[in-house]
Order: structure tokens, then C-alpha cells, then sequence
């Protein structure tokens, strides 16, 4: 893992600043120039051949032989087919240029779409130019645009099985209420999108392995020959055609001309009728016709809609299919589960069960929430839905976990971060953030205060505690979190932000805020119960004292590289959105069917052995030692150190006579938060002593310096190979 650094020079930030506000005037200025290109381009030729060729390209990845995924577009987005989408049914069918579609249009599409996209973005600069002295004022526009662009760029909440697995258990209480009000479930809405999907992906598959034979041949001729021969709905034949072109043109032209058409068939693989739908999904076809219908717009429908809007609100998000003179134009079928949430909410809406909906959320999140415990930590003590009493007040704590000395307090939020909800006056954006972050964070540090309250002796927090389950002599650790259903990282990621403006208190740590499917994953990879709970205690650190910029699988990422021990960068602005790179591949290999080793953790041989044997043993605290071992030492680190203790152990092999002779190894991290760490080898003629020798070397270093605490590590040097460990010792300050 490397990082580099980047900005503006200060000394420069106003020329910086000059030259932003020029460009983002001369972007806004060529604003209907791009949008007049782009609605003459879709005049001109036919915008569903255009928009099923884009879809086609900016979603295409193909599969290298050596199991790596490379995009075909990669400047290409999701978002922007769903621009070009939506501005395909802003003209109504008469609109519709009837011209074929050529490599001009689409190259003229590919090049201007993300630049109309990035208007909306130049013009939010302009929106805060005369915005230089509220705090506040600046803050929450910081806040609106962060996500602004998590709304724009973040598509995919999980990974496809997880988005369709929480789909369907969500959503299938909405079944009745669904087929009474429509002639469909939300089971057979959900079963449906899936089929045509793999439908799609089939169809889109056969044309790209045709589009390969064809272009095996050598020559122009051969690749006719080809065209013909495997495409026998042609009319015509290689010779008529050859006779047509240029005698001297070369393979390389031939191959642009019979791409582009093929390209003209891209549109059938997005066309479904209601038969060929009914008997792809073996449902009833009065069934699939209203479910295309109630998924469709036809040309025109966006016509009164504002461009600017679709940045944050598009409606093909909710109406992804285009409804064509009897046939239903889809193209690119995944995406309804990219905004599933948002089109099932509509449902909800227009049949009643909103109210219920949102009850039935949170009990899902309830249960995911102790299902994915209880499997992580198949040794702890869970206790969902904890009511507890404090001065007279009822509380309530979805989870809490309690291992060995860790304690973890978990709050579940089902509320959805709306755009609506960030846009307005200050106070509405402020009550959005809070109820959403801010409260579940007060919530869960409420009850670890009890619990601090209780180590104190405090007789209430005490039996408050007894009434949980919880042994506060024990709780040396606490644990914080907000689990969501939906991504709301973006917000919690903005803890200096939120205290900067007041609305989360300056001494109150924010507990971070984590994606259920993400919490998954998180838990799936990091399948040692040490390891996961030890990024779940450094996650809360990890965003307070850094300026994040990704989402949580990046996080992730950076802590299977480093276990989180980046404090240098203390401060640091990070961007660290490819650090996601190693669990993507995993989950998309799985997706494909494909076998790839779990992502692990960039650990030391010596790290590893102990980490597995405290895991296996469980001594009492061996939770924390687990903890202040893999917060010691980033892996360069760690290998200095396994270096050293060869050379420490030859050393003890020769001087173990002499009384004064060096023994110990001792790591201590340069944050003053963060336990030292000693490793203490001994011979076989010393072991009788060896557990004396560890509590003077823990009494002394907990004596000699500003050291709360330090976990000791005792080795023989006769048994090296055999075991990685002998004793432990975890030793605090009183």
C-alpha cells in the first residue's frame, strides 16, 4: 500500500480558486450547447438503437485470462446512461430521429454526456461562490455536495446476490397488499427483474461471441464471408457487398463497418413482449404485463422535467423501461436493482403500506443485524432488543455482544438518507443529519456511559447492568456502532465537519455508521472473531482522525493492508477509493461462478500464528492482547520485529547465564492511546521462572512511563519452531 500526496500549493489557492470559478462559468455557459448537441444527435438517429449501444458499452467488462475485469468505457458510468436515459424520453416519438445508427453518433454521445454531467457539478460551484462567511452555511453545502456525488457516482449497495437476497426477504411482506392493489407481488416483481436479467445477460452474451466469430477472419473478404454465414437473416450475401466497397479496403475497415452493424441488434437484446417475458419467467403474461407496465414511461413522458433535476432525481430510477409500440424496451435490467429500494418504496406508497414498510424495515435490519452477530461471534453472549431504565427513562439498545472483556453496543437505523432531506434551510438539514447519525451514535454512547458509571461504582449503573447481562469488571472494552440499511457513510465520515458547526458534540465520538451488506462483507472476510472485532474498535478511531473520501469496502481495504495503523497520515484529507480493488474481485468471481481465494490480511507469519493462537485458546483478556498485538505494527513493521527476535533469541541462546543478559523485545507505538507490546524469550533451564520474569518486565514498563497498559509475550527460544507462543501476560495501570 502507497500513498501520495496532492493539492494546491496555499500560496496559490486563490489563482486555484480563479481558475475553478472560470471553468465552472464556461462549463455552465456551454451547457445548451451540450444538451442542444445531444437532443440534435437523438433527432437525427434513433435514440433506442443510441441508448441500448451505450448502455451496452459503458456496462460491458470482459473477463481477462488471467481472471482480471476490465471495463470497456471506463469513463463511462451508470449514471451517465441514466442521463442519456432520461433525455431520451424528454423527445416524444415524433421527435425521434429514424436514421441508423453510426461509430459518429455514438462517438459524438460518449464524448459529451459525461461533459453535460459535469455541469451540474461545475454549476454547485458557482451555487457557493458567494457563500465565504457562515461556517454553518459552508458546512452543510459541503455536506449537500458530498452526497450529491454519493448519490450521483454510488449505484450498487452490495453485491448482486446480497441486493437480491435482502430484496426479496424485505419486500416480500408488501406481497398482498402489492397483488391486491396491482395483479402482482412483490415476489413475483423481484423473481421477474432477475429472470430478465439473466435473460439479458444471455442475449448479451451470444451477441458478443458472435461478434467474435465474425471477426476471426484475416482479410475483408474472409470477414464478409463470416457476417454472412453466421448472421444467415441477412439479406444478401459477402459478394453483393464486397462489390459495393472499395476493392482496396483494408481488414481493420471492414471490421469498423460490420461492428457498427452489428451494433444496429444491440436493441433486440433489450425488447421483451409480454409472451416472450411470460415464458422466460413462467409467469402468467397478465402478471408480466402489469409488472412492465407499472416499470415503464413511453416517449415523451419526461418532457416537462427539468434536466438539472435528474442529477439527484431521476425518474428512469424508478421507471426503467421504455415502452415501444407494443414492446418493452429494457436496457440494461440490473439497474432496477441498483435503485430497488426507491422503486419499491413507490409501491408502498401508491397501495398504503408505506407506514408498514417502514415498520418492517427496521425489523429486518433487527434481525440481519443479530443473524450476522451470532455468526461472527458464535462465543458471545447477544442480547437483541435491550430495555433498560436510567433516571426513570425507558431505553432501548438493538444489540449488544459481550466476548471476553469487549463489550459492543450496536444501534440498527432504517431511516434512508433523502436528497429532499438535505436540501433547504439549515435547521431542516440539521434535524435530517441528526436523526439519521447523530441520535443512534447518543444512544449507544449513552449506555457505554453506564457502563463506564458502573467500573466507577455507581450502585444504579450497576444493577442497570446486572439486568443486561453485562459484568462491568469485565467491560474493559466498548465497542460502538450504527448499522443502516442504507449507506449513510457518507455522513458519518464527516464527524470534524458535523462538530465544526455544533451538531454533534465537540467530546462525543461518533460511532461510525455501516451499511448492513457492507457489515457482511466485513464479517465474511474478516472470518477470525479477533480480527473483526478489532476493526470494528479501530473503525470509530480510523474516521475520526482522518478526512475520508470512499465507502466502507475501501476501508476495509486499507485495513487488511495496514490494520488501520496509518497514523502518520493523522489529519490527512484520504482518498482511498481503489482500496476496495482485492474485495470486489472476490464477490465479483463468486458472482461469475468462478473460485478466487478469500482476500486475507496482510499479516506476518510470527502476527498470525499468535493472533490464531489466542483465537483457539482464549485466555481470559485475550481479546485485548489480540488487540494491542495488531495495533503495535504496520506489516513492514512486523517484519523488523520477527528479524529482530531471531537476533534476540541467538543472543539469549549464548548470555542466559549471565543475570543481566538481554531477554526482551519491547514495540512501543507512537500513539500515546495504543499499549506497549513486549516479547520476552527464554531457554527451556529458565522456564521455572519465566512467569516472574513477565511481571517485572510488565511492572516496570508500566512505571516507567505514560504506558496505561501492556500485554507481554513469552516464547522459548528451545521450542521456537514448534510454538509461537508460551504465556501471555496483559498487565494496566490502576
Amino acid at each position: 500500500m502507497r500513498f501520495e500526496h496532492f493539492g494546491i500549493d496555499p500560496a496559490k489557492h486563490g489563482e486555484f480558486k480563479e481558475a475553478m470559478l472560470k471553468a465552472a462559468h464556461a462549463a455552465v455557459e456551454e451547457y445548451p450547447v451540450l444538451l442542444g448537441s445531444v437532443r440534435a444527435t437523438l433527432g437525427e438517429s434513433s435514440p433506442p438503437h443510441a441508448l441500448a449501444a451505450f448502455y451496452c458499452y459503458a456496462m460491458l467488462a470482459f473477463v481477462g485470462s488471467d481472471g482480471e475485469q476490465q471495463e470497456a468505457l471506463p469513463n463511462i458510468q451508470q449514471h451517465h446512461c441514466e442521463l442519456l436515459h432520461a433525455l431520451v424520453l424528454h423527445l416524444s416519438a415524433k421527435e425521434w430521429g429514424e436514421a441508423p445508427l453510426t461509430p459518429d453518433t455514438m462517438e459524438t454521445l460518449f464524448e459529451t454526456i459525461p461533459k453535460l454531467s459535469n455541469t451540474f457539478f461545475m454549476q454547485r460551484i458557482l451555487d457557493g461562490e458567494d457563500k465565504s462567511g457562515n461556517d454553518e452555511e459552508l458546512t452543510i453545502l459541503s455536506l449537500q455536495e458530498r452526497v450529491r456525488m454519493h448519490t450521483h457516482g454510488v449505484r450498487n449497495w452490495g453485491y448482486f446476490e446480497q441486493v437480491v437476497q435482502t430484496s426479496q426477504e424485505l419486500y416480500s411482506d408488501l406481497d398482498e397488499d402489492m397483488r391486491s392493489h396491482y395483479g402482482f407481488s412483490a415476489t413475483d416483481l423481484i423473481e421477474t427483474l432477475l429472470a430478465l436479467r439473466s435473460e439479458f445477460e444471455d442475449r448479451l452474451n451470444a451477441h458478443m461471441e458472435l461478434r467474435r466469430k465474425i471477426l476471426r477472419g484475416n482479410t475483408a473478404t474472409e470477414l464478409a464471408e463470416q457476417y454472412y454465414k453466421l448472421l444467415p437473416d441477412i439479406v444478401g450475401n459477402a459478394e453483393e457487398m464486397l462489390a459495393k466497397l472499395p476493392s482496396d479496403l483494408s481488414r481493420e475497415q471492414m471490421a469498423a463497418i460490420l461492428m457498427s452493424y452489428l451494433d444496429l441488434r444491440l436493441l433486440d437484446i433489450g425488447l421483451f413482449t409480454t409472451e416472450s417475458t411470460a415464458k422466460i419467467t413462467g409467469k402468467q403474461k397478465e402478471i408480466v404485463a402489469a409488472i412492465l407496465d407499472s416499470l415503464s414511461f413511453e416517449p415523451g413522458a419526461l418532457a416537462e422535467f427539468k434536466p438539472e433535476y435528474l442529477f439527484l432525481d431521476n425518474p428512469v430510477w424508478e421507471r426503467p423501461v421504455i415502452f415501444l409500440s407494443g414492446q418493452y424496451f429494457f436496457p440494461m435490467p440490473q439497474i432496477a436493482f441498483s435503485h430497488i429500494h426507491r422503486i419499491m418504496e413507490r409501491f408502498a406508497e401508491e397501495v398504503g403500506s408505506k407506514v408498514s414498510l417502514e415498520n418492517r424495515r427496521a425489523e429486518f435490519l433487527e434481525q440481519q443485524l443479530e443473524a450476522l452477530f451470532r455468526n461472527a461471534l458464535p462465543d458471545a453472549d447477544i442480547y437483541p432488543a435491550v430495555k433498560w431504565k436510567k433516571d426513570g427513562q425507558q431505553f432501548e439498545t438493538d444489540l449488544i455482544a459481550v466476548i471476553d472483556r469487549v463489550v459492543v453496543i450496536a444501534e440498527a437505523k432504517s431511516n434512508r438518507l433523502t436528497p429532499s432531506g438535505l436540501r433547504g434551510a439549515p435547521e431542516r438539514v440539521k434535524r435530517h443529519v441528526c436523526d439519521i447519525v447523530v441520535k443512534p451514535s447518543l444512544q449507544s454512547k449513552r449506555l457505554e456511559e453506564v457502563i463506564a458509571a458502573a467500573r466507577d461504582g455507581d450502585k444504579e449503573a450497576r444493577t442497570i447492568l446486572a439486568g443486561i447481562g453485562i459484568d462491568a469488571q469485565k467491560a474493559d472494552c466498548v465497542i460502538r456502532l450504527s448499522v443502516s440499511l442504507y449507506d449513510l457513510s457518507v455522513l458519518s465520515s464527516s464527524e470534524k465537519e458535523l462538530k465544526k458547526i455544533g451538531w454533534v458534540p465537540e467530546d462525543h465520538d461518533l460511532a461510525p455508521s455501516i451499511l448492513i451488506s457492507n457489515l457482511q462483507c466485513v464479517a465474511d472476510i474478516l472470518d477470525n472473531p479477533l480480527l473483526f472485532l478489532h476493526y470494528l474498535k479501530e473503525r470509530s478511531y480510523f474516521q475520526k482522525i482522518h478526512n475520508l473520501m470512499g465507502d466502507e469496502l475501501d476501508f476495509l481495504g486499507i485495513y487488511l493492508e495496514s490494520a488501520f495503523n496509518i497514523s502518520a497520515l493523522s489529519g490527512e484529507n484520504l482518498i482511498v477509493t481503489e482500496m476496495s480493488a482485492a474485495v470486489d474481485k472476490y464477490y465479483e468471481a463468486i458472482t461469475l461462478g468462478e473460485q478466487r481465494q478469500k482476500p486475507k490480511m496482510n499479516l506476518r507469519p510470527l502476527f498470525r500464528r499468535i493472533i490464531s493462537h489466542l483465537t483457539k485458546v482464549k485466555p481470559q483478556g485475550w481479546t485485548l492482547m489480540g488487540f494491542h498485538l495488531l495495533a503495535c505494527a504496520a506489516p513492514d513493521k512486523q517484519r523488523a520485529i520477527e528479524r529482530n527476535l531471531l537476533k534476540l533469541r541467538k543472543s539469549v541462546k549464548r548470555n542466559y547465564r549471565d543475570p543481566k543478559h538481554k531477554s526482551a523485545l519491547v514495540i512501543k507505538p507512537p500513539e500515546a492511546r495504543k499499549a506497549t507490546v513486549i516479547f520476552y524469550l527464554f531457554p527451556k533451564a529458565l522456564r521455572h521462572k519465566h512467569r516472574e520474569i513477565m511481571e517485572q518486565l510488565a511492572a516496570e514498563t508500566l512505571t516507567s512511563g505514560n504506558t496505561k497498559e501492556c500485554v507481554v509475550f513469552s516464547r522459548c527460544t528451545d521450542d521456537w519452531w514448534r510454538q509461537a507462543l508460551e504465556s501471555t501476560l496483559l498487565a494496566r495501570r490502576p
